[in-house]
């Protein structure tokens, strides 16, 4: 093979080394792992250090070496090597043939012939023969080291292949794993498959847990009788006795079967694993090729990056080109990314409408995408990863458009808004884009078109990128500065981009809103989210649509959702809409009711029956200038982010759009998800909307009252229960978009029943009324003989819960049946026994009258005579209508909230208050005359939640509904007229006694006691006046200009003037040591000491103010400025002495002078009383001696320091000083565990040494001696004193470039070692003792050394190691001081660190610190840390290194060694050789854990 074998794919060129003067042609590697020569690379680089691949695009960034700095191709350089050795092996063999060529015989002849003739012939043979030796034994030595290297080339050769055919089998391992986890992923709808399964399981545990509870309370009064007049006896053996009905339960799941298969194509896949993983022989050169598939980094199940672009027409893609190579498939296949290119003859839809269709088989898609452009997490834009090598082909087919002379703009072109035309981004690339906003020269508003010449600026949307920008165009430049960014797209241009939709998809993640309402996307979550997507690719999950944005969650890994960690990170919550009973959210003034009996002309905004429909005046000029504002308001661009709505509340007001109208709307309910249901206030008609469209209403908005009049058709009924369907659409042909008169009949009731006549010649007109009733379409009332009965609203029990609980009066039924189908107040409003059926937090409770259970028992008995045997009848179930349900076997009273694809309806039972979920075959319609609801909800009075929320805690919510649902209790309504209705609730406890409830919560500290204040009668009037639909007519007409009337002014007494003096000052202890006890220290710093005396008379102190305190009276309102001391009632309920430091509020700032803690109390528990005023102060204020705080004062974790180290113990306290006010602080020495105080803050930095004082020997005082007797012992020469200690001597090595034996004594990184000397003369002393024999006699007599005392840094000591003995260290800091003291040492000999509690710390004595450190600390040179490593776990104090390359060297550093001293600043370094005279690291490179340095 020759040298010029391989060739460059752009130029053909060969790659050739470099040989003399001639420069090489090396094949260097892009990112994207396509190789070109040097020549063609340095044409492709541009200015901005940036190589662009010509197959793939791919960009590749170069250094400051440009293209020399890129990585070369190591195989295709071993090919070139090994076919230059062929080549001169070749040449030198002819050379040698012809050189060593064997003369004719002849010559050999005449030689032997004239050998004896010629007398120096035989001196020149020994010459020659010497020669010929040499040259044989040169030649024998090269032929073995040949050999030799030959075989271990060859083994390491075969080693290298082996080793990566097993990393490409391993590549291949995960490459099938992630197919598994792909496909495993796609077994959602197996889960869906049985959930009609699940239903049904949980519909017998249900009945199973009815059955045991009815057994039990059965067995309780089988064995006390009395308990009957407790329970419903009757339901309890109506439950025990329902017969199981076996086939009313759906057991055809146990043999469904999902359809779902997994096959594997072994044929294909045998193919494929031939194709994909080979070895090829090259010129007996080995190289491993791996396909694309399984060599290229992308995720999952990502498109690799293509070797060449196609080139033929955009078609419509399958899943991508990797469809052929992957051969297990699942029969039913997951939904992948929808064709990019469309027939030109179909419209061009948005492609979240393609995943409509997949959407129905799996309720979660799954893609892969990159972020383009982030507005924040509701508004973004992605690409779909098996989408690149479309844009990749559109790109190309764009650039083609732009770079003929066609796309130029001309004189007679012009621009318009909305048009598409392309702009040049980047270099060499053009994007299409839409035009937004259009400016002309010398005008400032924007245009709809304009010429290209007079273009000054423009805004532009990329289609495929998601995001705007706007550009401006010099003016001076003309046509040519205008095509230079922009170009127009011609007819056929137009087209054939048209075919290709937009890239960029817009999205918002799932149920995800800001964290701050009010204000909305901080910034901070947009960055956060840009930071956690980065440019990867992440795995998409597709939810569903919200109009034209997909409902998404974005994962980078399998585990962090982005969702989830916006809501951990506090940058946002999940979307849970704002039910809470007790708000009161803003409302719109109710409709002005019309006077009776006059006319007025209006016309009918929407109908729903005869006996439901809206009017709306025409005559209101008010009406139509708020309408305009509003449309006006609403419309500019801004609107949407500066009214956006995020978590809506129900009854709120808001505003949103009808038929591209702005409108009133109030919310009515939540259907789920992300939408709501609105009633559009002054038309009636409702709607579910998407919360995105409602926006918030400004005040001025609601200066209008609702103009929407909800009404009926008087004196006329349906024929049958409702008015049928030809009934209805005859009315709506009769009134809609007509001017009608409008007669009402009545205004105080809902709805307000009305006449309505058509407006022609004869007034006044034909009644609608009469054209129902010739029709045949209804009934006049005034025919039939029926009693006169209210409207059916106020009969029929209507949830939501939220509406007013009234009082109703039901229909007088026939003397011969006494039968009450709803619920009506007694006039006693006290002493109420009820029953508590359901609740959902202590502003939502349901409860039934027990009054009222012979009437209900009455009702579930004709239900079920009425239905127990009727056959399920064909009817189509709608959310709202009123039924007769069977629940487990019992006939109730319901009302359906909503049915789903599977039969199954939700069913809020009437006369209970919880909601079950029933088939639609448990269902049966409920007649008129039992329409109604035994029902009361209540809220409890005179409380709040706790915390500060407007809505209850869960905690809250469970714990009342663990003790209240189903107990029995007394009810006291306080207040009817609110909703729900406020009562106070009394259950029994253990002791027989009946307890408030509300107050029982707030014992718990789960709820707090209602403030009182003048708002709340103010909020009482406005829910009077606008809710309430009971109130004469007077109070329901309000106009927009008046205000509630303002309540009475409360008289609050003036507060009483208090005056009292402080406690006297502590009695201070004598200079010198004192045991004291620390009890509080303050936040300047300031240290609170006790004596022991203080403390046992504190304990009588306490006791003395308990008597005290109930002999004062009561508390007034005082004036607290004239107060300092006075008695505080603490959190143990004892009362203590205090001084008043501030007043806060309804809190007062007091300190307890006893014991020097600080508190802000409320001031009902402080009494402005001094007393005990013969017992001072029982607590020393104390401040350290000779330091100074950093800053003007201790910081806050000083203070938290000094509160670790001193709180609640008893230490040794030396006062040093007196202050001349008692009052003041007392300079103070503290010793802790032996410590000074002083030192231990400025060893950790917060204080400095005073440099007033002389010495640093008087910072610190000594622990004070031993209270001895006085003896007159001679101690004359038994004490000698202690001689200090200096640092160690350094260990003193070779400083010339030469050779000397060492040993490694510890390794912290391959890099970082210590170093021994092996030269005895260096390691002994001149006597001849070494350091060895030194410890030896010293540890035998250890016990008789000196614990260590004083910890300076860089202190000398013996520290114990593990295996018991002392050995020579020095100190390098504190690492904990509480719950002990414990330092960080380090063993000099040996260069290891070590963490100690003093106790195992000794003096060093003197004989051991003369001699040097046996280790010193170097530092290896030639390599440093591997740039590219996949090894994941590393060192954690050196994160650089691995593991691995850290044991490696470990058994590199074994065996003999020798070093070399390379430099000595700033950091001793030195090479180490092994025995081999060999570098160690060299192996350590060669394995790809370090490069060279």
């Amino acid at each position: 093979m020759s040298e010029t074998a391989v060739t460059c794919n752009i130029c053909g060129e060969s790659y050739t080394l470099p040989e003399d003067e001639a420069v090489g042609n090396f094949p260097h590697v892009l990112l994207c792992s396509h190789i070109f020569c040097s020549t063609c690379l340095r044409a492709l680089e541009s200015p901005q250090k940036v190589i662009t691949c010509p197959e793939c695009q791919m960009e590749t960034l170069i250094g400051e070496e440009g293209v020399d700095g890129l990585e070369v191709d190591s195989r295709i350089i071993g090919l070139i090597y090994t076919a230059r050795i062929n080549t001169n092996r070749h040449s030198g063999d002819r050379w040698k043939s012809q050189r060593f060529r064997s003369p004719p015989s002849y010559a050999a002849v005449h030689t032997q012939e004239n050998a004896e003739g010629r007398p120096d012939v035989v001196k020149v043979l020994d010459e020659a023969l010497i020669k010929a030796m040499e040259n044989l034994n040169q030649l024998d030595t090269l032929h073995q080291t040949l050999a030799d290297g030959i075989h271990g080339q060859l083994r390491k050769e075969r080693t290298r292949i082996v080793r990566e055919i097993d990393d490409a089998i391993i590549k291949a391992k995960s490459i099938l794993m992630k197919r598994r986890s792909l496909l495993v992923s796609k077994l959602n709808a197996v889960d869906h498959l049985f959930s009609d399964g699940w239903k049904e399981c949980k519909r017998i545990e249900e009945r199973v847990k009815d059955l045991r509870t009815a057994i039990q309370k059965a067995r309780h009064v089988r064995k006390v009788p009395s308990l009957e007049t407790y329970c419903n006896l009757d339901k309890i053996l109506e439950t025990l006795q329902i017969p199981v009905d076996v086939e009313s339960y759906d057991m055809s799941c146990l043999s469904l079967r999902s359809g779902l298969s997994c096959s594997l194509q072994i044929d294909h896949f045998t193919d494929s694993m031939r194709n994909c993983l080979k070895i090829t022989d090259v010129d007996d050169s080995c190289a491993e090729e791996v396909s694309d598939s399984s060599s290229q980094s992308v995720p999952r199940n990502a498109d690799p990056i293509p070797k060449k672009q196609s080139t033929h027409s955009p078609r419509f893609m399958d899943g991508g080109g990797d469809a052929g190579t992957e051969k297990v498939e699942i029969a039913r296949s997951y939904p992948v990314a929808e064709p990019r290119c469309n027939e030109r003859n179909r419209p061009l839809k948005p492609r979240w409408q393609h995943l409509e269709k997949s959407s129905t088989q799996q309720p979660k898609l799954v893609h892969y995408a990159l972020a383009t452009h982030i507005v924040n997490p509701g508004h973004f834009y992605v690409r779909y990863l098996l989408e690149r090598k479309t844009g990749q082909k559109l790109t190309k087919k764009i650039n083609e458009f732009c770079s003929g002379e066609n796309s130029h703009f001309t004189c007679k072109d012009e621009i318009k808004k909305g048009s598409m035309i392309f702009v040049y981004w980047k270099e060499d690339v053009w994007c299409r884009v839409t035009v937004t906003e259009l400016f002309r020269k010398e005008r400032f508003q924007s245009v709809t078109k304009c010429p290209a010449l007079e273009v000054s600026r423009l805004c532009v949307y990329f289609q495929d990128y998601g995001f705007s920008k706007g550009l401006s165009i010099p003016s001076e430049g003309g046509l040519s500065s205008l095509n230079e960014c922009l170009r127009r797209p011609d007819a056929s241009a137009l087209l054939d981009i048209n075919g290709w939709a937009p890239l960029a998809i817009k999205c918002s993640l799932q149920d995800i809103i800001p964290s701050d309402l009010v204000n909305g996307w901080t910034s901070e979550a947009s960055d956060e989210m840009r930071r956690l997507l980065g440019s990867e690719a992440v795995e998409m999950q597709v939810f569903g649509k919200d109009g034209d944005t997909l409902l998404v969650d974005m994962r980078k890994t399998a585990t962090v959702s982005l969702r989830e960690h916006l809501v951990f990170m506090e940058l946002a919550r999940f979307y849970s809409p704002i039910v809470a009973p007790g708000s009161v959210p803003l409302l719109f003034y109710p409709p002005v009711p019309p006077k009776i009996n006059v006319e007025f002309n209006a016309m009918v905004a929407h109908v729903n029956s005869p006996s439901d429909f809206y009017v709306q005046q025409v005559e209101n000029m008010e009406y139509l200038l708020l309408h305009s504002k509003l449309q006006d308001c609403y419309s500019h661009p801004n609107a949407d982010q500066e009214f956006q709505i995020y978590c809506p509340s129900i009854s709120q007001a808001y505003v949103a759009r009808y038929d591209q109208e702005w409108c009133r709307v109030q919310v009515t309910g939540f259907p789920g998800g992300r939408m709501v249901e609105v009633r559009y206030v002054d038309f009636g008609y409702r709607k579910t909307l998407s919360v995105k469209d409602l926006r918030q209403i400004k005040d001025e908005f609601f200066a209008l009252p609702e103009m929407a009049l909800w009404c009926s058709l008087n004196d006329v009924v349906s024929l049958q229960k409702t008015w049928s369907d030809e009934a209805c659409d005859m009315f709506k042909e009769l009134v809609e978009n007509k001017l009608l008169t409008v007669v009402a009949k009545q205004s105080n009731t809902r709805p307000v029943p009305v006449c309505l006549y058509e407006i022609g010649d004869d007034f006044p007109g034909t009644s609608i009324e009469d054209i129902l009733v010739r029709n045949g379409l209804a009934v006049s009332s005034k025919q039939i003989q029926v009693e006169d009965t209210q409207p059916m609203e106020t009969t029929v029990w209507d949830p939501p819960f939220e509406e007013e609980v009234r009082s109703v009066v039901p229909t007088p039924p026939p003397a011969s049946e006494d039968l009450k189908p709803s619920l009506s107040l007694p006039t006693c409003l006290k002493d109420i026994r009820v029953r508590v059926t359901h609740v959902t937090s202590p502003g939502n409770i349901f409860v039934q009258l027990l009054q009222f259970d012979s009437q209900l028992k009455r009702i579930h008995d004709t239900l079920k005579s009425l239905f127990s045997k009727s056959e399920p009848q064909e009817m189509h179930w709608k959310a709202e209508m009123l039924c007769a349900a069977n629940n487990t076997g019992v006939w109730e009273r319901g009302k359906v909230c909503s049915v789903s694809t599977s039969g199954v309806a939700e069913v809020l039972r009437c006369d209970f208050g919880n909601k079950v979920n029933l088939h639609v075959n448990n269902l049966r319609p409920l007649c008129a005359d039992l329409i109604g609801s035994f029902l009361l909800e209540c809220n409890l009075s005179g409380i709040r939640p706790a915390g500060g929320r407007s809505t209850w805690t869960a905690t809250a919510c469970d714990f009342i509904s663990l003790y209240l649902t189903g107990a029995m209790a007394v009810m006291n309504i306080k207040e009817t007229t609110a909703r729900p209705v406020l009562v106070s609730l009394f259950c029994s406890n253990r002791a027989g006694q009946n307890v408030n409830f509300a107050d029982f919560l707030i014992s718990e500290g789960l709820a707090l006691k209602e403030r009182k204040a003048a708002s709340t009668s103010e909020t009482v009037f406005s829910e009077e006046c606008v809710l309430s639909e009971e109130v004469s007519e007077a109070q329901r007409i309000v106009s927009p200009s008046q205000t509630p009337p303002t309540p009475t002014p409360r008289f609050n007494p003036q507060p009483e003037r208090v005056q009292t003096r402080s406690y006297p000052p502590p009695e201070l202890p004598p200079c010198g040591n004192t045991l004291m006890s620390i009890s509080a220290i303050s936040e300047q710093g300031v240290i609170y000491a006790m004596t022991h005396q203080a403390v046992c008379e504190f304990d009588r102190l306490r006791e003395r103010l308990q008597q005290h305190i109930k002999t004062l009276p009561r508390q007034k309102n005082y004036n607290w400025k004239g107060v300092l001391g006075c008695a505080v009632m603490g959190t143990d309920m004892f009362w203590y002495r205090g001084q008043v430091q501030e007043v806060i509020g309804g809190h007062v700032k007091v300190r307890y002078v006893d014991q020097g803690l600080v508190e802000s109390i409320p001031v009902c528990h402080v009494y402005p009383k001094v007393l005990c005023e013969d017992v001072p102060q029982l607590c020393v204020p104390c401040q350290i001696n000779g330091v100074i705080p950093i800053g003007k004062g201790w910081q806050w974790d000083a203070v938290v320091l000094m509160k670790e180290l001193l709180l609640g113990r008893s230490v040794n306290v030396y006062i040093m000083e007196h202050p001349e006010n008692p009052c003041d602080s007392v300079t103070v020495e503290i010793m802790v565990d032996g410590m000074a105080l002083s030192k231990i803050m400025v060893h950790h930095q917060y204080a400095t040494f005073d440099t007033a004082i002389s010495s640093q020997e008087d910072y610190v005082v000594q622990p004070p001696a031993l209270d001895l007797d006085d003896w007159d012992l001679n101690t004359e020469g038994l004490e000698e004193p202690q001689p200090v200690l200096g640092v160690y001597k350094e260990l003193q090595i070779p400083k010339e470039r030469k050779h000397f034996p060492a040993k490694v004594k510890h390794i912290r990184t391959p890099n970082e070692v210590f170093l021994c000397v092996m030269e005895k003369s260096l390691r002994k002393l001149e006597q001849g003792e070494c350091l060895e024999e030194a410890l030896e006699c010293v540890n035998e007599s250890v016990e008789n050394l000196s614990l260590l005392t004083d910890f300076p840094i860089e202190c000398p000591c013996l520290a114990e190691y593990s295996d018991g003995k002392y050995y020579r260290a020095k100190l390098l800091g504190f690492s904990e001081v509480t719950p002990s003291v414990k330092l960080l040492v380090r063993h000099v000999d040996f260069g290891s660190d070590d963490i100690l509690p003093v106790n195992k710390l000794r003096q060093l004595p003197a004989s051991l610190h003369h001699y040097p450190c046996a280790a010193v600390y170097v530092k290896l040179a030639g390599f440093k840390p591997a740039n590219v490593s996949l090894e994941m776990e590393r060192i954690p104090y050196r994160p650089e290194w691995t593991m691995k390359a850290m044991l490696e060297m470990i058994d590199l550093l074994n065996g003999e060694l020798t070093a070399v001293v390379t430099a000595t600043e700033p950091q001793l370094t030195v090479l180490l050789y092994n025995a081999k005279g060999t570098l160690v690291h060299k192996r350590l490179v060669e394995k790809g854990l370090a490069d060279y340095d």
